[in-house]
């Protein structure tokens, strides 16, 4: 293996969470949770959708943490994980979730123990949301190194890919995730959680 570091993403990445959001959701403020799912599929971030149901953050955070023990991980998660960890791979999360919902969603699914680093928007200390690199950027400078093509980025989307190509670093599309289409960009594509062993 080359990778120097894996960088992350959860959702349609590591987690299958977007049923799992809309069953939450549907259970705070109704809704059938098909057509909420739709909504996070066409784009709609879990925070405006919160929002838009009349849900506050706190309160769904809340729900999230107690309930994320049924959060569903992609197969081989935890054994992809722990193979990396067991080679000394250094590994970080870069997420676009809210630091509310990371937090107790990757601790309650055992994912927490795998990443030191995790990093969500913050823009009050200048981390944007991704496509910004500043997310790919901040978690390399928390693990002591440089940009460049042996770090890769695993992700389910453009936006992934996007941060990808602006922090100056490789993208690997996780192709069983949630975009259908191959993003402009990719350099590796891989059809299920362990193809990262062979990066």
């Amino acid at each position: 293996m080359s990778a120097t570091a894996l960088l992350f993403d959860l959702d349609g990445t590591l987690w299958d969470s977007w049923p799992w959001f809309a069953r939450i959701l549907s259970g705070l403020a109704g809704g059938d949770p098909a057509l909420l799912e739709q909504r996070l599929a066409s784009g709609t971030s879990i925070v405006q959708l919160t929002g838009e149901c009349g849900v506050a953050q706190s309160r769904f955070a809340r729900e999230a943490s107690t309930t994320s023990d049924t959060l569903p991980l992609y197969d081989g998660a935890l054994r992809t994980l722990d193979a990396l960890a067991t080679r000394e791979v250094p590994m970080a999360v870069v997420s676009n979730l809210p630091g509310r919902l990371v937090a107790p969603m990757t601790e309650r699914t055992g994912l927490a123990g795998f990443f030191d680093t995790v990093v969500t928007p913050r823009p009050f200390n200048g981390i944007r949301s991704k496509p910004a690199a500043q997310g790919v950027h901040a978690a390399l400078r928390a693990m002591s190194l440089p940009a460049g093509p042996d770090i890769w980025f695993v992700g389910d989307g453009t936006v992934d890919a996007r941060a990808a190509d602006n922090a100056g670093v490789s993208f690997a599309w996780a192709s069983y995730g949630y975009e259908p289409e191959r993003p402009a960009g990719t350099d590796r594509l891989l059809t299920r959680l362990s193809d990262v062993l062979e990066l």
